[in-house]
């Protein structure tokens, strides 16, 4: 691969989109779609899990991820569903107790970067959609093929060395897509843009993910999935806005924030080590305040600079601000790890607040739960790490997820500015916007020119002709009673199949009319040949559920089946040793 700077690309889309934007700055400039206003929500990639992510649909079939929000890459990253989804084969645990890399860490139940397990059980699996939001195995999808032909380098992957990759192209939709369109339009798009063929990244197999702690959905200035998207006329432009539940693109939610936005210019990645990062903000003071009505403690002396980065999911805060945040709070550090601070004993039930002030006069609370004292036993996790696996790295100050998640945070890619404001927690109806363009597409209308004359004509009509057809109806059905019905016997009861067991696909309605057992998934088949294994577990194998599935009610209701074995559910049977 030939190397390249940070905004360098090779794709000629992204260059005449950039180019197109740049040319048009001060036109009026018509939106290219509708508002496609996507839920930033949870969602079970595997049984028992949640996770909050924008989930999506690669492949075909289509296998399900949430991706996480991020700054970080120019392209998606999407995670391979293999061993190495947590770490690699090669990993040797005895002796790496005490290395810095959080995938050799002590296992801690119950915590994000929790999964040190061995990846010859299930808890693979489990792990891997907790922490990156399932996977991805393009060789069961008949649409994936490597793009050998495309040509870019990520700075954040040649930071850390990271050369394990490939980039794939495959069938790409965002799983509320057409829901969002059609709640903008009140219409389906054509069928042609309701899916692109998208270039993503890859790792390959065996391999560890360059210590990512999530899969990044790219949005950076030069976000390769949303030039696609763009001159695909998918979505309105490359703008975009994210809250703490919604990621809308080429729009804004304008009762999401309140007060003006702090803006700020896209900063070089590359200039300054400790701050890698698209954001570069100042905090002039940072206070904890541990429940209303108490006084403040401040934590810095001095101020400091740090990465703003939705794509972390903790952040990262100077030594002089952890060690005094583990004063004020009163209880004793367990473990001060990369992704997190553990406390002795368990969460208070108070909600405490960090109170950060911005170089500009931005002001931003973070609320901090648990805080207060706990009960013995139990441990209090804190979202704030020294740096490392999950960011930008070691010590490198991030205000991550949880300060992004307390702001609307927006790219503007006709002003080519970020902004930052706070989040309205009491928002009201919806006020979309565009963003990046000026005017969305006019809604499709059906136009009438029919005068009321005509319409009482109709009905008139209507009326009469249903009843002159009632009437002959009525006589045939006499006519039937005394001659043609009697000559046939009415179906037993138990020869009728009721409509509502008919399944809407075609393969379930076969089986059902030859009381054939329905096959097993062509998904299913293709995954245990590729596994060499002639079953496949449930609690690994990512399923996938569409919207016209059937699903059985166990006995005794839809509670839980008490009367089931528990694997039906994904997990082991309570009676099984």
């Amino acid at each position: 691969m030939r190397s390249y700077s940070v905004y360098d690309t090779s794709l000629l889309t992204l260059v005449a989109t950039t180019l197109s934007l740049h040319a048009t700055q001060g036109i009026a400039a018509k939106c290219a779609a509708p508002p496609i206003l996507l839920p930033y929500r949870n969602s079970s990639i595997t049984p028992g899990i949640l996770i909050q992510g924008i989930p999506i649909r690669i492949g075909t079939p289509p296998q399900h991820i949430a991706l996480t929000p991020s700054l970080m890459l120019d392209n998606t990253f999407i995670p391979r569903y293999s061993n190495s989804c947590i770490h690699a084969n090669t990993t040797d645990y005895s002796e790496h107790g005490n290395s810095t890399k959080r995938a050799w860490f002590t296992k801690r139940e119950g915590h994000p970067g929790d999964y040190e397990e061995s990846i010859n059980t299930d808890g693979a699996w489990r792990k891997c959609a907790e922490v990156y939001g399932g996977g991805y195995d393009p060789s069961i999808s008949t649409t994936g093929r490597s793009n050998k032909t495309y040509e870019y380098q990520e700075g954040f992957f040649n930071r850390s060395r990271f050369k394990e990759y490939a980039y794939i192209q495959d069938t790409f939709i965002f799983t509320d897509y057409l829901d969002a369109y059609t709640n903008s339009t009140d219409s389906l798009p054509e069928w042609f843009r309701r899916t692109i063929d998208a270039t993503v990244i890859v790792p390959d197999n065996e391999t560890e993910f360059a210590g990512m702690g999530a899969s990044p959905l790219g949005l950076t200035p030069d976000s390769t999935l949303l030039a696609r998207l763009a001159s695909a006329s998918m979505i309105p432009s490359t703008s975009w806005s994210l809250t703490n539940t919604s990621l809308c693109l080429g729009c804004i939610d304008k009762s999401a924030s309140k007060g003006t936005f702090h803006n700020l210019k896209p900063a070089d990645r590359n200039a300054d080590p400790k701050l890698p990062c698209l954001i570069h903000a100042e905090i002039e003071a940072l206070n904890w305040y541990p429940e209303p009505g108490k006084e403040g403690v401040s934590l810095i002396k001095e101020p400091f600079s740090a990465c703003i980065e939705p794509g972390v999911e903790f952040m990262v805060l100077p030594e002089e601000a952890r060690l005094t945040f583990s004063e004020a709070t009163r209880r004793s550090v367990d473990s001060e790890d990369e992704d997190g601070t553990v406390y002795h004993n368990s969460p208070g039930e108070e909600a405490g607040w960090l109170n950060f002030h911005l170089k500009g006069g931005l002001e931003v609370n973070v609320t901090i739960t648990g805080s207060g004292r706990g009960k013995e036993g139990g441990e209090w996790i804190v979202p704030i790490g020294k740096g490392g696996w999950g960011s930008y790295g070691a010590e490198i100050w991030t205000l991550g997820k949880p300060f992004t998640d307390a702001v609307v945070l927006k790219w503007d890619s006709g002003a080519r500015e970020f902004g930052i404001a706070n989040l309205n927690e009491d928002p009201g109806d919806e006020d979309i916007g565009p963003l990046g363009c000026d005017e969305f597409p006019e809604k499709k209308t059906v136009k009438s020119t029919t005068s009321t004359a005509t319409i009482v004509g109709t009905v008139v009509g209507g009326f009469v002709s249903g009843v002159v057809f009632a009437a002959m109806g009525m006589w045939f059905f006499k006519r039937g009673e005394k001659g043609v019905k009697s000559k046939y016997e009415p179906m037993r009861s138990e020869e009728a199949l009721p409509m509502g067991a008919i399944a809407g696909d075609r393969r379930t309605l076969d089986s059902t009319r030859t009381g054939a057992v329905t096959p097993v998934s062509i998904r299913t088949l293709l995954s245990t040949y590729s596994r060499g294994t002639t079953r496949v577990s449930s609690e690994i194998e990512p399923q996938l559920v569409e919207d016209n599935s059937i699903f059985e009610a166990p006995e005794g209701g839809t509670a839980y089946p008490t009367k089931r074995p528990r694997q039906e559910l994904g997990t082991p049977s309570m009676y099984q040793r």
